[in-house]
């Protein structure tokens, strides 16, 4: 167990960020706390596996809060393609409105939109970059929208790597749902991945995001991976 400097995080935010991943003593986490305290650290990461839960003690010592379960779900990709008729590329290299809402939306259930620690404005600043990222192409290799009377009202990124293809962001806009278009953004990135030879498909999302999980569920993801996210502020 080390504590780890995050760069980016730190530049972001604005204040000096770091990670931990925890080993199952909390005698040493409490160490790497109050070296990290002596180092000016002001916010840690620590990352806990599924059945490992810190004590109220160490959370009430040091400001810890638990803000985040986060699970993987993977699946193989279909070799039958897909219907996705109201589902097309965005081709455009700006974002729009639109898009930018939906962006938003799909982070309604981030760490970083729930702890209020952060700078004000730091999710919006943070999902903004990582939408326009993904259009240019830094992020993701596609992005796909759903359309509604020529409006944007859906959308997913995709992005390749190592012969699997995972979602970084996506999201219905709340008066189209229930129409089956989330179904249609999973098909078109099957789609695009069996074209690819890709052969199996992840995205992470929150536990505590039920509707997510119930439809990852439904369209025959299963959980890969979950890990859980504490903010400790010192």
């Amino acid at each position: 167990m080390k504590l780890e400097s995050l760069n980016w995080d730190s530049e972001f935010f604005e204040i000096k960020v770091g990670r931990i991943v925890f080993n199952n003593s909390e005698s040493d986490l409490k160490k790497l706390l109050d070296e990290a305290k002596k180092q000016n650290y002001q916010l840690l990461y620590v990352f806990t596996d599924k059945n490992t839960m810190l004590s109220s003690e160490i959370l009430n010592q040091w400001n810890g809060k638990l803000v985040d379960r986060k699970v993987v779900y993977k699946k193989e990709v279909s070799t039958n393609i897909k219907k996705d008729k109201f589902v097309f590329p965005y081709d455009d290299t700006s974002v729009n409105d639109d898009l930018l809402g939906l962006a938003y939306l799909s982070g309604q259930y981030s760490r970083f939109r729930l702890d209020k620690n952060f700078p004000k404005g730091s999710f919006e600043r943070m999902y903004k970059e990582w939408l326009v990222k993904s259009v240019n192409g830094e992020l993701a290799d596609e992005v796909f929208v759903a359309k509604e009377a020529d409006r944007i009202v859906g959308f997913v990124t995709l992005k390749v790597n190592n012969n699997n293809g995972n979602i970084g962001l996506i999201a219905i806009g709340k008066n189209a749902q229930g129409k089956g278009l989330g179904t249609q953004l999973i098909n078109v990135c099957e789609n695009y991945l069996n074209k690819c030879s890709v052969e199996t498909l992840t995205v992470p999302t929150q536990l505590d995001n039920l509707q997510a999980c119930k439809f990852y569920k439904k369209y025959g993801f299963e959980e890969d991976s979950v890990i859980n996210i504490y903010h400790f502020w010192i």
